[in-house]
């Protein structure tokens, strides 16, 4: 039972419990009281609670004898005043879970990936924010090996690179986090809620990015975010490729180039209208009357216009790879899975096609 008590208390946390809304989930077959002396290593659980533990947290057994939590550290949240203190804990909880999971698994496969540039290592300086964002971007595309074209699922492409990506759905306020984990591992965490257009995905996903990749030390933090929204557009649509689309200037813009241009690169209306004019290719003035007339026309159908995905099986093919060479059992593959063993082999191994 190594670190169990620390465990139990990650795990409430990560659901968004007290100690007496846990008691009233498990119907109170242990107390609030009792509860509290298992997180503070006074007492063991039986074999009983234990499982009863699991399953009012929706974990398995197996969660409960690992070792300990891995902390996230230098964590940068959006919007963090507009989510509850509960919900911050949770959203942490859950990721720090997940990305035990998988640096597990990556162990146990022997793979050690890390980060394709160094934590924090472009400096934006205040003297020239703009030209340096501009730099920024095109280092980064040119870390990724992608050239001026469209980013096609852009958390497949940085967890193939050794960055973690955590998709998690969440309350709406939540868009994303960034942090550094054991000061090499690189994490970002954004809100998957199906109500969210794909675009603003894409978009908090680089947003995130620039909080790994950007020295943001001379910038209180309403001037980071802003420049985090910049670099995240400068990423997704090159300054060359607006250029060709608008020409470096204009007195208005349609409303259907923008959807061409959305359509292609994954970026929402309101971020090509910013690039535009953070190019000095539109006005301010125009910037707000473009504004006025999205949220009144245009906003309700941001989920519609790409047909992109961002998605990455890049932990269950690690998984299933284990399974198949034999380095783990498919009860451990379920564990690291947080899935029974019944479900995991309904889920991924039914439709084994040949064995020796």
């Amino acid at each position: 039972m190594n670190h169990f008590a620390e465990r139990l208390k990650h795990a409430r946390k990560m659901n968004g419990l007290s100690l007496q809304e846990l008691s009233d989930k498990m119907d109170k077959v242990i107390s609030k009281q009792d509860l509290n002396r298992l997180e503070t290593s006074e007492k063991l659980p039986d074999s009983n609670i234990l499982i009863q533990l699991s399953k009012a947290l929706g974990l398995t057994v197996d969660y409960f004898s690992r070792a300990e939590v891995r902390n996230l550290e230098h964590i940068e949240f959006r919007k963090l005043l507009k989510l509850p203190k509960k919900g911050q804990e949770s959203i942490k909880g859950r990721a720090g879970d997940f990305l035990e999971r998988y640096l597990e698994l990556e162990s146990l496969l022997g793979i050690q990936l890390k980060a394709p540039f160094p934590y924090q290592g472009f400096k934006i300086q205040e003297k020239s924010v703009a030209e340096d964002i501009e730099k920024a971007a095109t280092n980064l595309r040119s870390v990724l090996n992608i050239g001026e074209g469209p980013i096609y699922n852009i958390h497949e492409l940085l967890e193939d690179l050794g960055i973690k990506i955590i998709p998690i759905k969440a309350e709406y306020s939540f868009s994303g986090l960034s942090a550094l984990v054991d000061n090499t591992i690189m994490l970002m965490v954004y809100n998957d809620d199906d109500n969210i257009p794909i675009v603003r995905k894409r978009f908090t996903i680089l947003h995130e990015l620039a909080h790994l990749f950007l020295d943001l030390s001379p910038f209180d933090t309403k001037q980071a975010e802003r420049i985090c929204d910049q670099f995240a557009g400068a990423v997704l649509l090159p300054k060359e490729k607006l250029l060709d689309y608008f020409g470096k200037s204009r007195k208005s813009i349609f409303i259907n180039e923008l959807l061409y241009i959305k359509q292609y690169f994954g970026i929402s209306l309101p971020a090509i209208a910013f690039r535009a004019k953070s190019l000095g290719i539109i006005s301010e003035h125009y910037m707000k009357y473009f504004m006025i007339r999205y949220n009144q026309n245009y906003k309700q159908d941001e989920c519609n216009g790409y047909s992109g995905k961002e998605i990455s099986n890049r932990f269950i093919q690690l998984l299933l790879k284990a399974v198949a060479q034999e380095v783990i059992s498919t009860s451990k593959a379920a564990a690291l899975n947080n899935q029974k063993l019944a479900e995991f082999r309904r889920d991924y191994l039914d439709n084994l096609v040949f064995k020796n």
